[in-house]
């Protein structure tokens, strides 16, 4: 496995010439004996169900995985006209109108399409979904409760919570700001996915609603804490059961709804429950998809690779370290997504209307951050004018 992009090419030169070696004079025929399959770090592969493919086809799978998503379609184009790759997996909504305007991938209809979630299912079939992810509001449950006391003692002002958030907009109010802990989308895809759902509830270019930008000002000014990676806010910062007086864990952050069996994955017996609540407010639905890579020499593998992404064994094991779901909605769930997962009303990313102008709504972000750290005054608020009428 190969974990840098700069490295690509010649590894793949180094496993022909090691092939090369060991065959003697490898014939045509052998030479397809292997796929090339392209991801990247925040995509879960199911080691099992790749293992599971090469025996029962006799193809070995070549997995080569890029830093994110964008960076993976990014090495896509620029390898275009002499494809470094066969498969793509983990192409998500943010990228899909990029990787389908530019023919990086071409039409493909899996075997057992009919067993995917409809709505997730494309009719140009120019990618294939494999698993979603609604990315939700997390919370603690017991850092929004009274203490216990005694029924003569009076309760401790200092100590009395407020109310566990209820919806998107707590995120700007100043008490749940300061204990609100987000990835930073600069260099965590989740992050992206939170100015997503905030450029869909605040846009711009709508009269009479204050937008975004300036949320993210207020929201940044008031306290909330931007960590590095979704792992360092969620593992980290983000405690839900944490509580002395002088603990500065926070207990709102940005994940998924299925952040709560995430949570419990690294436990050796699963509990009964778990502290954390997932807010059904300002849900973002994310598809991730796969992809015959346009021009590959060997379609014919790469349309049995894609079908076995489809195939029960894959779709059980793809639940990522996001909280994703499977894309079959027939498939039985992991235990402990079936226990701790949440269903939510997650809003579907509109991908052609966003297509790549996420990318400018980074660098609105780090205009913010960077304006908050020179010590420059807050956005201007917005005024609504009427004018007289005629």
């Amino acid at each position: 496995m190969i974990n840098s992009a700069s490295k690509l090419a010649k590894a793949l030169v180094a496993i022909c010439c090691i092939s090369i070696l060991a065959a003697g004079c490898a014939s045509p025929d052998s030479a397809q004996q292997s796929i090339r399959l392209l991801t990247h770090q925040d995509f879960h592969v199911p080691s099992e169900a790749i293992a599971d493919f090469e025996q029962k086809t006799g193809i070995q799978v070549l997995v080569f995985v890029e830093e994110n998503a964008n960076s993976m379609v990014n090495l896509l184009e620029r390898s275009s006209h002499d494809p470094v790759a066969d498969v793509v997996l983990g192409v998500d909504s943010l990228e899909r109108r990029r990787v389908t305007e530019k023919r990086l991938v071409e039409a493909y209809r899996p075997i057992d399409i009919d067993h995917l979630d409809p709505s997730l299912v494309l009719q140009d079939a120019m990618l294939t979904p494999v698993s979603q992810l609604a990315a939700c509001l997390n919370h603690s449950k017991s850092r929004y409760e009274l203490p216990q006391r005694r029924l003569n003692q009076l309760p401790d002002p200092k100590k009395i919570p407020i109310q566990a958030p209820t919806s998107f907009d707590d995120l700007f109010d100043p008490r749940y700001a300061q204990t609100t802990v987000i990835p930073d989308p600069l260099s965590s895809r989740l992050g992206v996915y939170l100015l997503v759902a905030l450029e869909r509830l605040y846009p711009e270019d709508v009269d009479g609603v204050t937008p975004w930008p300036k949320l993210v000002d207020e929201m940044l000014r008031s306290g909330v804490e931007v960590a590095p990676s979704w792992e360092e806010a969620w593992f980290s910062r983000f405690q839900p059961s944490a509580g002395t007086a002088n603990d500065d864990s926070r207990s709102l952050t940005w994940g998924s709804s299925g952040m709560p069996a995430v949570s419990v994955r690294f436990i050796p017996e699963l509990p009964t429950e778990t502290d954390i609540a997932v807010l059904d407010s300002g849900c973002v639905k994310v598809v991730n998809y796969a992809g015959v890579v346009a021009d590959t020499p060997n379609r014919r593998d790469a349309g049995r690779l894609v079908d076995s992404f489809v195939e029960p064994l894959f779709q059980y094991g793809v639940p990522d370290r996001y909280g994703s779901r499977p894309a079959r909605s027939d498939i039985v769930r992991t235990e402990a997504w079936r226990r701790f997962g949440v269903e939510v009303t997650a809003i579907p990313i509109d991908e052609w209307r966003i297509g790549p102008i996420w990318e400018e709504w980074l660098l609105t972000w780090q205009q913010i951050v960077e304006a908050i750290a020179s010590g420059e005054e807050p956005l201007p608020p917005v005024v609504e004018v009427t004018l007289p009428s005629r």
